[in-house]
Parts: structure tokens; C-alpha cells; sequence
């Protein structure tokens, strides 16, 4: 694909009349080169200052903001992607040669959180052929229902992402504006905004891989789970002698009340913090931080006295350390291992006992409790419990350290 368009290119590419270009490129907005050919990197360009023309900011505005260098539209294009290539033929004109599955596009953009182009408009090729294949994979489901909701899980969990990445973008800005006050435009940009320019160009690709990663894991951990199970009830798992090793979940109480009172970007604050807590005590006892799980860590242990002793640690550090409550679920038992992550039924009943921990509470399994020193630790028999996902009732203790009167 070549670098440099024609003005006729450039005006296809952004559906703007030849006319507007031409008093864009009048006021700075795009510079075309010597020989009248402009850079890809002026479509990202045309398209934002056409919205604001559109939304009655006068044109003379721009050029005495961009003269005065309150604003600049050079770097612009350096938070985008490059354009693609547009499709051969009109939005309108691909809905017509699909024929009845048509009918599914407008549903498609809706779960997207997107609109829907105008039949006029021109999708980048690219963009076409996904639209096109997923349009696909939704009607061979023979459930478009679950498939749409599918993707309206993805499209939202990207849009609450994004728009919290542009809340820390927002306040990296003001955080330059006393510093530079008086600096050229491209000076300001080029020692302060850069970095972010990169970040932004790459954030694509992180949310492709971090997707890619999540996705196989969901697939792993259903597969090893399932697989363990019939194993168990058919009698083909032998006991085990060895000491097995703790595993905790640890989740912050009222993570979802905080969320929607203070919004995404400072709950990642929150659990990054949590984070940094949980791995700090898990090395201690020489166990570590699997992964961080957005309102949860889970933790993998030598033993589960260890796994009971850094637990207890964790959730006494939390209020002293700004963070809401904890609570806890500990099981001890196999595990499976694959690419540092760990899957199988003893993660699974880990998971389920935290469910059920109220604010401050840590509940563990009789095995767990069986194997705790009586002079260290105090268990409380709770009786036995019902359990998501898992089939037989589970007996279930609420520890506390000895000596801790709550």
C-alpha cells in the first residue's frame, strides 16, 4: 500500500469534498508535499478536524488556535492505526450482496457498541473480510442470540477499557501543563506525549494477545476441570501421598459498589495495590501470585499452613494499606500446571469458598483445617456447604490466628 495519496485518494478515503480539503490544507491541518501528494497519516488528520467543522467550530478557529500553538494537529495521526485500504465496493452495496443475513449487521454493530456505517461509506478491506467472517461464524452457531451476546461482552469490556486508558492519557496531560507552560507545541509533545503516542499504536495488539491468552486459559481450565471430574466419579485417579499444595483466593469485598461509584480507571489503582500486597506476602512463604483477577489474586502455596498464614497476613495488611476488606477460600489438593498457570478441581473449590467468606473471614476445607497447628491457628466448624459447580456438599471451617479475638 503506498505511503503518499492524491488529493482525489485522500478524498475518498475520508468521504470529505475535494473543496474542504483544500481549506484544511489552507489553515495547516494537512501539508501536502512538493508534488501535491499528501501522507497516509492526513486521513486520521482530515477526520477529526472535519468533526469539529462539523460541530460549528469555525474554521478560523483552528488556524488561530494552531497559529498561537494551543493545538496541533501534527502528531495526530501517530495515535492511530495506519488506514487500511477501502473496500472495493460501498457499506450499502456489501449489505445488498449478502442477502438476508443482512438483516444481522444492524445487531452486529449494536453488540459491537459501535454504530453501523452509512451505506455510503467504505470499510478498509480488512475490516470488511472480519465483519464478513464473524457475520459468518454468527449464523452457523444456528444461536445468534448467544453469539451477539458474545460479542456485546467483548464489545463492552473493550469500550470500558478504552475509555478508561484515555482517563489516564487525560491525566498524563495535566500533569505537563504546569511544567511546559510557554513550550512550543512539538517541544511539549516530543518530551512529555510521545511515549503515550506509542502506547496507544500498541494497545491494539495487547488487547488481540491479552484476549488470545484469557480465551486459551478459559478453554484450558474448563477442559482440565470436566476431564478431572469424570476421572474422579470413574475411579481412575489414584490417591496421592505427597503433601499437596495450598491454593487461596483472596477477593476485595464491595469491589463492585467501588467500581461504579468511582469508575475503572481508579479501581485498576486499587487492584494493582492489592496486587503488589498479595505477591509481597505469598513470597514470604515462599509461595506466588498466579495472576490478578480484577477484584481477586489467586495464590499458589508450598503447603496449606503457608497458604493459611499468608492469607491471614494479607487480609489483616488490607484497611492498614488503603484497600477495602478482603476475604478468602483455601483449599489444598492436586493442581495441574501449564505455562505458569494452574487449573484443575482444587482451584476451582478455592474459588467457590471465597464466594461464600464474608468481609474479614478466610474459609477452608476439612483438609486444610486438619493439617493447621492448634497452638497457631483456631478453626471454626461451619457445617457442610453447597457449592457452585461442584457436586458433593463441601465441609467448610472459618480459621482465624490464634490469640485474634474476632
Amino acid at each position: 500500500m503506498s505511503d503518499d495519496l492524491t488529493v482525489d485518494d485522500l478524498a475518498e478515503r475520508t468521504g470529505t469534498a475535494i473543496e474542504r480539503l483544500r481549506e484544511l490544507e489552507g489553515v495547516g491541518v494537512i501539508v501536502p508535499s512538493a508534488d501535491g501528494r499528501y501522507r497516509l497519516g492526513d486521513v486520521h488528520r482530515v477526520r477529526i478536524a472535519d468533526a469539529f467543522l462539523r460541530s460549528g467550530i469555525p474554521l478560523d478557529a483552528l488556524r488561530r488556535a494552531s497559529e498561537a500553538g494551543v493545538i496541533s494537529f501534527d502528531y495526530y495521526d501517530l495515535l492511530h492505526a495506519p488506514p487500511g485500504r477501502p473496500a472495493d465496493r460501498t457499506y450499502g452495496r456489501m449489505r445488498t450482496d449478502i442477502g438476508e443475513r443482512a438483516g444481522l449487521l444492524g445487531q452486529l454493530f449494536g453488540a459491537f457498541g459501535i454504530a453501523e456505517p452509512d451505506d455510503g461509506s467504505r470499510l478498509d478491506r480488512g475490516d470488511e473480510a472480519l465483519i464478513l467472517e464473524l457475520l459468518e461464524v454468527v449464523v452457523a452457531t444456528g444461536e445468534p442470540d448467544l453469539a451477539l451476546r458474545v460479542v456485546r461482552l467483548f464489545g463492552d469490556s473493550l469500550r470500558r477499557a478504552t475509555e478508561a486508558v484515555m482517563t489516564v492519557y487525560d491525566e498524563a496531560v495535566g500533569r505537563v501543563v504546569e511544567p511546559v507552560e510557554g513550550l512550543p507545541s512539538q517541544e511539549v509533545f516530543d518530551r512529555y506525549l510521545l511515549p503515550w503516542t506509542h502506547f496507544a499504536r500498541i494497545a491494539p495488539r495487547l488487547g488481540t494477545w491479552l484476549t488470545e491468552r484469557h480465551l486459551s486459559h478459559a478453554i484450558d481450565a474448563y477442559s482440565v476441570n470436566s476431564t478431572e471430574h469424570f476421572l474422579s466419579v470413574g475411579g481412575f485417579l489414584p490417591a496421592r501421598t505427597d503433601t499437596p499444595p495450598g491454593i487461596a483466593f483472596v477477593d476485595l469485598s464491595g469491589f463492585t459498589r467501588l467500581a461504579e461509584e468511582r469508575g475503572d480507571e481508579p479501581v485498576a489503582r486499587v487492584a494493582l495495590e492489592f496486587g503488589r500486597l498479595a505477591e509481597d506476602q505469598a513470597r514470604r512463604r515462599d509461595g506466588r501470585l498466579v495472576k490478578l483477577l480484577g477484584d481477586g489474586v489467586l495464590l499458589h502455596f508450598p503447603d496449606a499452613v503457608a497458604a493459611v498464614e499468608a492469607t491471614i497476613e494479607l487480609l489483616g495488611s488490607l484497611p492498614g494499606a488503603g484497600l477495602p476488606r478482603g476475604h478468602a477460600g483455601i483449599h489444598a489438593g492436586p493442581i495441574i500446571v501449564r505455562d505458569g498457570d494452574i487449573f484443575g478441581r482444587t482451584v476451582n473449590l478455592a474459588s467457590r469458598i471465597a464466594d461464600l467468606a464474608d468481609a474479614g473471614q478466610l474459609l477452608v476445607t476439612r483438609a486444610v483445617a486438619d493439617t493447621l497447628p492448634q497452638d497457631r491457628f483456631i478453626a471454626h466448624p461451619l457445617g457442610d456447604a453447597e457449592l457452585q459447580g461442584i457436586d458433593e456438599r463441601v465441609e467448610l471451617l472459618r480459621v482465624q490466628a490464634a490469640g485474634d479475638g474476632s
